[in-house]
């Protein structure tokens, strides 16, 4: 059985067809995301499913239906409650009957960070695992969790996990918060680390980008290597207490960022720390799926 999977990104939306049973992305096709006009985003995204499912009906290949990750809330019926300013046309947006009319094809819809935590629960990284906590580093900070390959319950209640303070610093993050973990461990919280720390001033012919920071500390710069020390130390205090909220066997780290971290894992958890129960372990690891990960966990809303 095959399913089209789909992650709307802030920027860019990825839309694939995935195999369910060998979780391979056999199509893929990448968009800009059209945040402002409502039709041109339903005529974007239905240009690419057209043209996938023309592909299935060609190869006579069963379909499910289409998968939609959306960054916010979503209600079971596939209706968006809000997306908080990221597609201004998506409050209170039926989008599950709008692609289903289009298309004739089931459609289901689930927080973005969700659909990607259940695609590293069931393809990735947390293949195995009873709980699995994901966080996605990006422009932002996405929470998702699983338990036995499944959603942790049908709503995303918990999608702005990310929310929570760990410091009082004067960074002030756009949910209204000073010191709130998304605006300390996203990208643009490690180039405001980098800006406190004078790097434009030092460095003003390297580009201040995640990458190039990790890739500085990585050839041995000291200055680099402060501000990454910086990063993780925030991005360790908001596992430490992740892993007392959700107790979690293995936590997947993704998101653009997540490549700079490889060599960092055994830093960003103290298991001395008091754990949810005397034999407690977690794992930390680096998502495998990358880009991938939530046109799979998309398409798995159909398993």
């Amino acid at each position: 059985m095959h399913a089209i999977g789909i992650d709307i990104g802030g920027t860019r939306t990825k839309i694939g067809l995935v195999n369910l049973r060998t979780g391979q992305v056999e199509e893929m096709l990448i968009a800009p995301t059209e945040t402002k006009d409502g039709p041109r985003f339903l005529q974007l995204i239905g240009e690419a499913i057209s043209q996938i499912n023309a592909k299935t009906k060609a190869a006579q290949l069963p379909l499910a239906g289409v998968g939609i990750g959306v960054p916010g809330f979503v209600f079971e019926n596939g209706v968006v409650d809000s997306t908080y300013g990221f597609l201004d046309f998506m409050e209170d947006y039926p989008l599950a009957r709008y692609i289903g009319q289009q298309h004739g094809l089931p459609c289901l819809l689930d927080n973005d960070a969700r659909v990607v935590a259940l695609g590293e629960a069931i393809y990735g990284q947390g293949n195995g695992a009873g709980r699995v906590l994901v966080l996605t580093l990006g422009t932002g900070l996405g929470l998702g969790f699983t338990i036995n390959g499944k959603l942790d319950g049908p709503l995303p209640f918990a999608h702005m996990g990310g929310h929570m303070t760990i410091t009082n610093n004067d960074t002030l993050c756009y949910c209204g918060k000073t010191g709130c973990l998304e605006s300390l461990v996203s990208s643009t919280g490690l180039i405001q680390i980098a800006n406190r720390n004078g790097w434009p001033l030092t460095y003003p012919d390297l580009p201040l980008t995640a990458e190039t920071i990790f890739n500085q500390k990585k050839a041995g710069n000291p200055d680099a290597a402060l501000i990454v020390q910086e990063y993780i130390g925030y991005l360790k205090t908001g596992i430490d207490n992740y892993v007392n909220l959700y107790a979690p066997d293995v936590i997947v780290l993704g998101g653009g960022i997540a490549k700079g971290l490889r060599n960092e894992t055994g830093r960003l958890h103290n298991p001395a720390l008091l754990n949810p129960f005397k034999a407690y372990k977690t794992r930390i690891a680096i998502s495998s799926l990358e880009e991938q990960a939530g046109i799979l966990g998309s398409a798995a809303l159909f398993m």
